[in-house]
Order: C-alpha cells, then sequence, then structure tokens
C-alpha cells in the first residue's frame, strides 16, 4: 500500500508546480528538465521544511522558498552538467519548430519567432501565466512581485509578444510575394 502525502505537501505541489515549471524553463532549463528539477524542489522543501519562516498556508511565503530552493538546485546541476560535458555538441535549435509554408503555420512560426525575440521577464510571466495556467498571485509569489506588477507585465508582455507578432508575419508576407 502506498502512503499517500502530506496535506501540506499536496496543497504546495497542486498550487507551485506548474509556475515552478515554468520559472525554471524559463532560465533555460528545457522542460523536461525543468519538470525533474520541480520535483526535486519540493522534495528539498519537504526534507528542511523546519527551516521555512513563517506559515506553511502562506503562498507569500512559501512561493519565494520554493523559488530559492529550485535557483540552487538548478545552479548546482548546471555546474554537474558543465563539469560532465567533454564534447560540446553543435546546436540544433532550427530542428524545434519545423517551417511550414500555409498561412496557419506561418502565423504560427512569427508567434514563435516573435516570442523567442521578447525580454526574458515578458517570457517568463506569459510561460507561468499561461502555459502553466498558475494565478497573478502565484507568479507574483515565485517572482518577488505584487499581483498588480504581475498584471503590469502580462499586459506589457501581451502587447509586446502582439506587436512583434504583426511585424513578423507581415515581413514574412512581404517577403513571399
Amino acid at each position: 500500500m502506498t502512503p499517500s502525502l502530506d496535506p501540506t505537501l499536496e496543497q504546495w505541489i497542486a498550487r507551485f508546480r506548474g509556475p515552478l515549471v515554468g520559472l525554471l524553463a524559463s532560465w533555460g532549463s528545457n522542460w523536461a528538465e525543468a519538470e525533474e528539477l520541480a520535483q526535486d524542489t519540493f522534495c528539498e522543501a519537504w526534507l528542511s521544511i523546519e527551516r521555512l519562516r513563517g506559515s506553511r498556508k502562506d503562498s507569500r511565503i512559501v512561493g519565494p522558498w520554493l523559488r530559492g530552493i529550485a535557483a540552487n538546485l538548478q545552479r548546482q546541476t548546471r555546474r554537474k552538467i558543465h563539469k560532465m560535458r567533454q564534447v560540446e555538441l553543435p546546436e540544433a535549435d532550427h530542428l524545434a519548430a519545423p517551417i511550414h509554408q500555409d498561412e496557419g503555420d506561418e502565423r504560427l512560426n512569427a508567434l514563435r519567432a516573435a516570442f523567442a525575440e521578447l525580454r526574458t521577464e515578458h517570457q517568463t510571466v506569459l510561460r507561468m501565466f499561461y502555459l502553466d495556467e498558475a494565478s497573478t498571485r502565484e507568479v507574483a509569489a515565485l517572482l518577488f512581485l505584487t499581483e498588480k506588477a504581475v498584471e503590469g507585465r502580462l499586459y506589457q508582455a501581451r502587447r509586446a509578444l502582439r506587436e512583434q507578432a504583426q511585424r513578423i508575419h507581415a515581413s514574412m508576407a512581404g517577403g513571399s510575394q
């Protein structure tokens, strides 16, 4: 029989798993690595719960604490990878997003290109809010911001993404005629 998790830990995982994965991915981890690091973050947090200063139920306390643990784990992982890497592999970014010719795919390619050109803080907040479905409160807790600041960043990021995507799509459409 598998023992169930402590309700507090289950609550942390339910609330912060998605935002942590998004945050770790925005720091340079691929999605699989980010998910693994998020799991490790919860394990490390639970094992060192006595070091948490404040209420275990307050997301304004738990979020930044988990963020710090995640940052430390990611740094440790990067150091290990750097030490183990003996041969540099060629970049394969061009394989990640295939180029398509029809209109819908052109718009998607323009959106991908526009997202890649956004400032890091805009990419981070968009990933966490939309891809990881984190609330503005959860994003604020993990990024050490107020909810109003997160809302402002979301507004700026959406506007910048829309403008950049329109510019890129227009240049793609103009170049194909």
